[in-house]
């Protein structure tokens, strides 16, 4: 144990390796929960791979194996299987997994399979820990929930409205600055040309990427709960944003130069210039929420009191301001998971499998 004292003999802190060394101990998939929780995704994988090669014909979709492979290898570098914490809220997600992948089974749903294997993967970044900060890994969850297609259409039903809404933005700025058109659903017209306002127009590609860019910002700077949400939400703003300034570029540099912007590879370029520029703003955001959310130190007076912290210290620092390296944090005891779970989990996987491999001929 290493002991730092004074000039006076007093104690003023211990090292870490006071509740033991830590030589050995290192992140990654090994150990802890990893083979029955592995049962488990297992048990998912047929109706995921369905699921996911149909996402695959979805361009505002196409970033998902990034986001699936950033979640793999954050987890696995991040992880530290000698300090897991299963408390309930973890096992509920467990249960809520086990419900889904039964239910997609008898309804033939690999969608609703995938929703399990998420709440899942959310149980088992609940309850990981990584050595040398005091939170979990929950925020690497969020890379996951952006995978999953929103159900009953509803994407196609939100291009539908970023269409409209990014016609009538459009329009009202054409009006302000006196540029003379019409606009007619998605269509605007100008002296000399018609513009569509496609789906790639409409935005939601660049809008479903910035918010996998915020995710990515989110879980590799371990942000908070409430810093996240608010970045989510600025990205969509900032998507939106840049889509409707490159909507009216397009058009203000047909009326000014008579160019066509909005074809070919110079519709491409100015979309990804503006996708850029809508990133750059995203990550001058993020800079801005942090500088406003910093951690704050909670020094603790000495005598009778100094047991005590500030409570309001330890909720700001908890749920507003990003994580910071806690070494007091290797102190809490885990709390591994029931050696039962092997066999409930394989008994599971095994009826899950079955029921999947026969479902699979008519999905096919």
């Amino acid at each position: 144990m290493s002991v730092e004292q004074s000039t006076d003999g007093q104690v003023l802190s211990a090292g870490p390796d006071a509740v033991g060394p830590a030589v050995g101990v290192a992140a990654g998939i090994s150990g802890g929960a990893t083979v029955p929780m592995l049962l488990l995704v297992a048990a998912h994988l047929p109706f995921a791979c369905l699921h996911y090669m149909r996402t695959w014909n979805l361009e505002h979709y196409q970033f998902f194996p990034f986001a699936l492979g950033m979640f793999a290898w954050l987890f696995y570098t991040r992880r530290d299987a000698s300090l897991e914490r299963w408390g309930w809220f973890s096992l509920l997600l467990i249960g809520v997994d086990l419900f889904l992948l039964g239910a997609s089974i008898w309804l033939a749903s690999p969608w609703v399979a995938v929703a399990g294997l998420i709440a899942l993967l959310t149980a088992w970044s609940r309850a990981s820990r990584e050595r040398g900060y005091g939170g979990s890994l929950l925020c690497l969850s969020l890379l996951l929930i952006l995978t999953l297609r929103l159900p009953n259409d509803m994407d196609n039903q939100l291009i539908q409205w970023l269409q409209g809404r990014t016609t009538a933005l459009a329009s009202g700025i054409c009006h302000r600055i006196g540029l003379i058109h019409f606009s007619d659903g998605n269509v605007l017209t100008v002296p000399g040309k018609q513009f569509l306002i496609a789906e790639a127009c409409s935005g939601v590609k660049s809008l479903f990427t910035i918010m996998f860019i915020a995710a990515l910002v989110i879980s590799m700077k371990r942000r908070s709960m409430l810093h996240g949400l608010v970045l989510v939400l600025m990205g969509m703003g900032t998507a939106g944003l840049m889509n409707s300034a490159r909507v009216l570029s397009v058009i203000l540099v047909w009326d000014r130069y008579q160019y066509d912007l909005s074809t070919g590879w110079q519709h491409d370029a100015l979309g990804y210039v503006a996708l850029g520029v809508a990133a750059a703003l995203l990550m001058s955001a993020d800079a801005g929420l942090d500088l406003l959310s910093s951690w704050i130190p909670d020094i603790r007076r000495p005598g009778a009191m100094a047991i005590y912290a500030n409570p309001f210290i330890l909720l700001w620092n908890r749920y507003v301001s990003t994580a910071m390296q806690d070494p007091e944090s290797i102190r809490i005891p885990a709390r591994p998971l029931k050696q039962q779970a092997l066999k409930v989990f394989a008994i599971a996987a095994i009826i899950a499998l079955a029921g999947q491999a026969a479902r699979l001929p008519g999905l096919l």
